[in-house]
């Protein structure tokens, strides 16, 4: 019995319970919270317009709401034209400072209001002067200047709009616009019932403009309330440096927006009135559909501004949202325009059903330029994508004017949709290599490695990136150091992309390939001789479980007769590792190369699988699909914790004859690896440890699920929580795995731990540590069970088999986890319990052991 006291590590996992997709989503609440507020303030605005019209329509004359949504749309753009690009470099700038935040509001909010009024003054001059229709819509002096105030309003509280998504305080606009929905609908309902008073154009746009004044009011009451105004002082002086970028951002926003207000109006000119009436309302649906990836784009680059490394990740689940929401949608809307439209009317659907249906073709298009432009703006590269917006913009208008004078309706949209989706071939490619480019890995470089090619990590090898083992063989014979790296040396001559003789390259997700005098000076690193002489094989061990992670796959320490490695899951599990040890340890003896043979990466095994075990059986989904968590804890008084990673092992050469000689008479049928489980958990509660009863987390191959002539050399494994009626009943345990398995059940978490990888990219290292855990912690048991580790069996040991080393030792453990290794080899079971000695004490796990290497037998019954 022996113990090995491991240097604390710097990180591990942190058990939550939760896992899959939507627990990924979780990382990225920001972008949902801040793109959901913009949502919801269209949806919001959007209604509450509806019944502010709908109300005005029933209590003011025709003329004069006619002359107030004039005011409105010129407000409307006037505002959007006047805020100059301020909004949305503030969304740039507003994360990389970390002082005087709302000096630089204040300033923008006032150079835009200042450029606002001044293109509502040159608005009132010309319609004065040279349009009589819009000079009287203008109301009278009142309404003149309340619509001049109104335009710069509108373009201030435009930009405060942007500035608190800047700020990430999407909620605080969303409250903002509610409340001035709210007002300015309340307002028109008091104002028509004061006597006398007459409900004339300019009364309608006093209500819009108090509206606006009321709701920016509660929003700096409620942020001078939360502290979140340090001064208030515009200073032009912050503007120096940002003039450029302001600019572009401008460049860029006007042409996205200005083509999409004047389609409208090239309708109009070149078809009809009619038929641009039924275009507005179908290009309102669509805009509607639009509002998803135009929002989650405009937050991205929010959220991404002041953390440039996130952008990946963030496309990534933005993309697939809008994606895997929108494009349903779409085809809904396709196959159902003529119904939509014929909502407003039938002349709508007659002259507009086609039209919409062609329209929403163009939703993907409008995704990949939404995110174009997120991707553009982060990455500085404004003034190349407001160049590409201006000719895609004046490539829409004039194929939409070319149509529309040579064609109908349908012709129009479908030039337009040709556009964009030339756009799309063009810009999808810049979308895409954010979401797919790998990242780059400079440390290979810096190290004088040349590395000739690389090989990505599959989903599979990518999940079990954080996580290595140890394998600790011996004594041996005839095997040292030197033998070891000229059997690696001679299996990269014959195979340089074999993983064992490559680079890992965590960052990028790749094996890189060396060529061969890299890979001679990196041997060297990988193989350390620790002598001749005498060694503690505890000790090797406990170096490699304190060596951080590493560009390493496989790490070796040979000396004294001993063998080990420390290799990473993602290289393989169980069966591919005892290959290797194997193969390494012969050839070493035998002074030749290691020859292993090169296996298909088989990347479609697993959802092959899935398809076999669920696809055409709908019967087996819902069972399928159900998991069982692990419990939630109440919370209790905790303490102070560091981690301190210990393993415990034992070996008994007569304990497997006992148990099998105790199955054949009580439980025929059940595996020793379940009276092992059983015989364990009791031990626990022998001594007094009082472990989690609940259930426990069981370790499985899902190899045996695919087809015999599949076979994959990395790892297939997973461990899904189980509750069986007892855990110290070894026929509950081997009952409730067999009931497991026969359900296929892991295969689907499988395929949602790399859907979650799909999103989230690669963990390359594990979550670190807890600081505190329980004041009593229970023991969350998990076990896994190697099978026959009789493979080994030929190699060149020097000792008979009661007395050979043989352990697997994990180099992660949850702070109130056990976990409990199980192999056999030549009729000798080997035993390896992991746990924190800053939890349990050593002495007491290795107590347990004992009892069920000596009796296990004696345990179970006791607590049957």
């Amino acid at each position: 019995m022996t113990a090995i006291h491991a240097a604390p590590q710097q990180a591990g996992p942190e058990p939550t319970g939760k896992s899959g997709i939507f627990s990924a989503l979780k990382g990225h609440v920001d972008l949902f919270l801040n793109a959901g507020s913009l949502m919801a303030t269209t949806l919001i605005t959007s209604a509450f317009g509806f019944a502010y019209w709908w109300v005005a329509a029933h209590l003011a004359p025709q003329a004069a709401v006619g002359e107030a949504s004039a005011a409105v749309s010129a407000m409307t753009l006037i505002g959007t034209i006047g805020m100059f690009g301020m909004g949305t470099m503030l969304i740039a700038e507003l994360p990389t400072i970390a002082r005087r935040k709302w000096d630089l509001i204040s300033t923008c909010l006032l150079t835009a209001g200042t450029a606002a009024t001044a293109g509502g003054l040159i608005y009132v001059l010309v319609a004065d002067l040279w349009i009589p229709s819009l000079q009287d819509a203008l109301g009278g002096v009142f309404g003149t200047v309340l619509l001049v105030i109104g335009i710069g309003l509108t373009a201030m509280t435009l930009v405060l709009d942007e500035a608190m998504i800047g700020l990430l305080q999407g909620p605080l606009q969303l409250m903002r616009n509610a409340w001035f929905s709210l007002i300015k609908l309340v307002l028109l309902g008091v104002v028509a019932i004061i006597p006398g008073l007459a409900l004339t154009s300019s009364v309608l746009l006093l209500t819009w403009v108090a509206g606006v004044v009321s709701s920016t009011a509660i929003l700096f009451r409620v942020l001078r309330r939360r502290g979140m105004i340090d001064s208030l002082r515009p200073h032009p002086g912050l503007m120096r440096g940002r003039g450029r970028a302001t600019f572009d951002h401008n460049l860029l926003n006007l042409a996205t927006y200005l083509p999409r207000v004047t389609l409208p109006l090239i309708v109009l000119a070149t078809i009809s009135k009619e038929a641009n009436a039924a275009f507005y309302t179908a290009f309102m649906v669509l805009s509607f559909m639009a509002m998803v990836p135009g929002n989650f784009a405009i937050t991205l680059f929010a959220v991404t501004a002041g953390d440039k490394s996130a952008l990946r990740s963030k496309v990534r689940v933005g993309l697939l949202i809008c994606l895997a929401g929108g494009v349903p949608a779409s085809v809904a809307v396709f196959f159902l325009s003529e119904q939509i439209m014929g909502l407003f009317g039938s002349n709508y659907a007659k002259t507009a059903g086609e039209a919409l249906a062609i329209l929403s073709l163009t939703y993907v298009p409008f995704v990949f330029h939404h995110f174009f432009l997120a991707i553009s703006r982060v990455q500085g590269r404004l003034r190349g994508a407001g160049i590409f917006s201006v000719f895609a913009g004046l490539a829409e208008l004039g194929a939409a004017t070319w149509a529309g004078y040579h064609g109908d309706l349908n012709d129009l949209v479908t030039a337009v949709a040709v556009v964009m989706a030339i756009e799309t071939v063009l810009v999808a490619p810049i979308v895409l290599k954010v979401v797919f480019a790998p990242v780059a890995d400079k440390s290979a470089v810096i190290e004088g490695v040349n590395v000739m090619s690389t090989t990505s990590l599959t989903l599979r090898e990518r999940a079990w990136l954080p996580l290595e083992y140890i394998r600790t063989v011996g004594p041996l014979a005839g095997v040292d150091a030197a033998r070891v790296r000229n059997a690696l040396i001679g299996l990269h001559a014959a195979d340089p992309t074999h993983r064992a003789v490559s680079r890992l390259d965590r960052t990028g997700a790749d094996w890189q390939h060396m060529d061969a005098a890299s890979f001679h000076a990196y041997v060297q690193d990988a193989v350390t001789d620790i002598g001749h002489g005498p060694v503690d094989f505890d000790v090797m061990t406990r170096h490699l479980q304190d060596e951080p992670r590493g560009h390493h796959p496989v790490r070796i320490l040979v000396g004294g007769g001993y063998f080990a490695l420390k290799v990473s899951h993602a290289y393989g599990d169980a069966g591919p590792v005892n290959t290797l040890v194997h193969e390494l340890i012969q050839a070493a003896a035998e002074g030749r190369a290691a020859r292993i043979a090169p296996s298909k990466r088989n990347k479609a095994a697993l959802p092959k699988a899935w398809w076999k075990q669920f696809g055409l059986k709908p019967g087996r989904w819902k069972q399928g699909l159900s998991f069982a968590r692990p419990p939630h804890d109440e919370p209790s008084q905790t303490r102070p914790w560091q981690a301190n990673l210990t393993v415990v092992t034992g070996r008994s050469g007569q304990v497997l004859g006992e148990m099998r000689t105790w199955r054949d008479q009580h439980a025929p049928g059940v595996t020793t690896s379940a009276i092992t489980f059983a015989a364990f958990t009791a031990a626990l509660i022998e001594l007094g440890l009082k472990p989690d009863l609940r259930g426990g987390t069981f370790l499985a191959d899902a190899r045996r699920y695919l087809d015999k002539s599949v076979s994959i050399d990395s790892n297939f494994c997973m461990g899904p929580f189980l509750t069986p009626p007892s855990l110290t009943d070894p026929l509950a345990i081997h009952q409730t795995l067999k009931a497991e398995l026969a359900t296929g059940r892991i295969l689907t978490m499988m395929l949602l731990r790399e859907g979650k990888i799909m999103l989230t990219g690669t963990p390359g290292l594990p979550d670190p540590y807890p600081t505190e855990i329980a004041v009593a912690p229970q023991p969350r048991l998990t076990f896994s069970n190697q099978g026959r580790h009789d493979l080994l069996s030929d190699l060149p040991w020097a000792v008979q088999p009661a007395g050979r080393v043989n352990q697997s030792v994990p180099t992660l453990n949850g702070p109130e986890g056990i976990t409990l290794t199980t192999s056999e080899m030549n009729g000798v079971l080997h035993l390896e319990a992991t746990f924190h000695t800053t939890t349990y004490d050593p002495a007491i796990i290795a107590r347990a052991l004992d009892l069920v290497c000596s009796d296990p037998a004696g345990l179970i019954m006791a607590y049957r």
